[in-house]
């Protein structure tokens, strides 16, 4: 019930979505219901109908067998996908070449004559093909799957689709422009504008090709860059924290590894940095969730304008935060040391948090607001991730140990700050 009411209850206009449920004869209601009696279908039913009044019911039928009174059809092992499309389109099953109306079911549980049995065919796997009619459909290769691999992977998917589109017989000059671009360059023979969610993003050129051509082309691009867009979009709700905007621990444990490993190859240092916020537990007893929470997102706040644009912050627990301070391509200044740099942009942080007035607060914030915890540096402090952790976890217990405000680094427990 609980998928049938998912399905009948679309994400949005451009995403409806029709039920259609198969029931295997092993599968049928066998009690349960308030009656109690044995072959209950009818309660099984109705049930379904009050979820979604526009579901279909359709018993799978063996050897010939009788269909029970209350399904809107049958099919067979052998039914194909079009015919079921078809059937969810219209409520038309095929007979022999002939089509016939279901009656119509919507909000009632009462018995419905059954139906002539489905067409047969071959298979009843959908085939993942095209679809007729549509005008991208002479771009749907097989070679689009090194596209949807880059999509999923959450890399740009503009310059692989353009080198696919180029490599279309006749498309070799076309190109894409941006919205400031589009006039650059000549004036071409065709263009044809590319839309995302019905917004006009920039155009496909081309000095060869009739607008005609071109159009099927746009929107091929359209739709992979739509793609991409909600796909990008879906990454930032999976690994994203809601309340504070900092990555979240599931990101945390898949980008951690991952970067250790770039700075192995690359023989580049990476540090991180774990911390959690001094006596959160009594600001949040003392003054509310929402002063808590103001202190969370103030604080993701703060650091965000501290790290550099490679450095990833995290929100690994309740109050405890992480950050991975790399950058993939070296220092941009050649001056610049690593780990030194990352001590200053500590002190600069636990600096900015002193100081910070929180309204929730009131008077107990300045001065008041710190932070302790760990700093440990590939490769010195560890060689992998789960050792890298442990050794920051274990600088911040020792610097808890030291009194407030203090982040511990190195041998011997060294501290930033500190009472």
């Amino acid at each position: 019930m609980d998928a049938i009411g998912e399905l009948a209850d679309p994400l949005d206009a451009a995403h409806p979505g029709r039920a259609v449920v198969i029931v295997d004869p092993g599968a049928e209601p066998r009690g349960g219901g308030a009656s109690g009696r044995v072959g209950d279908l009818s309660e099984f039913l109705a049930g379904l109908r009050r979820v979604d009044p526009e579901v279909r019911v359709l018993y799978l039928a063996r050897n010939g067998e009788a269909t029970p009174s209350g399904y809107d059809g049958r099919i067979g092992p052998t039914t194909d996908a079009a015919a079921l499309r078809a059937f969810l389109a219209d409520g038309t099953v095929a007979n022999g070449g002939q089509a016939r109306r279901v009656p119509e079911t919507a909000g009632r549980a009462a018995e419905v004559p059954s139906c002539e049995t489905l067409a047969p065919s071959e298979s009843i796997e959908p085939k993942l093909a095209p679809a007729r009619g549509s005008r991208a459909a002479a771009f749907e290769t097989g070679h689009e799957l090194e596209l949807l691999r880059t999509v999923t992977a959450g890399r740009p998917v503009l310059a692989a689709a353009m080198d696919h589109l180029r490599a279309q017989d006749g498309f070799g000059d076309v190109r894409y422009a941006d919205g400031a671009e589009a006039g650059s360059g000549g004036v071409p023979r065709s263009t044809a504008p590319v839309r995302v969610a019905g917004t006009v993003c920039g155009a496909l050129c081309s000095d060869t090709l009739a607008p005609a051509a071109l159009a099927p082309a746009a929107e091929w691009l359209g739709a992979w860059l739509g793609l991409e867009h909600e796909q990008a979009r879906l990454r930032e709700l999976a690994f994203r924290d809601p309340l504070t905007g900092a990555w979240n621990r599931r990101f945390f444990d898949d980008f951690l590894p991952t970067a250790i490993d770039e700075a192995k190859r690359h023989r580049r240092a990476l540090t991180l940095m774990v911390f959690d916020i001094d006596d959160f537990k009594r600001f949040n007893d003392q003054h509310g969730h929402a002063a808590g929470d103001e202190i969370l997102t103030e604080c993701v706040r703060l650091l965000d304008t501290a790290v550099r644009p490679t450095d990833k912050v995290c929100r690994i627990g309740g109050d405890e935060f992480a950050v991975i301070f790399y950058e993939p391509e070296g220092p941009r200044q050649p001056d610049s040391h690593h780990p030194t740099s990352v001590f200053d942009i500590a002190e600069r942080f636990q600096l900015l948090l002193r100081e910070a007035r929180f309204s929730k607060l009131g008077d107990d914030a300045p001065g008041h607001l710190t932070v302790s915890g760990g700093l440990a540096t590939f490769p010195w402090d560890g060689a992998c991730a789960e050792s890298l952790l442990e050794r920051a976890d274990q600088l911040a217990l020792e610097g808890k140990r030291l009194g407030k405000n203090v982040i511990a680094f190195g041998p011997g427990c060294r501290r930033l700050g500190g009472e």
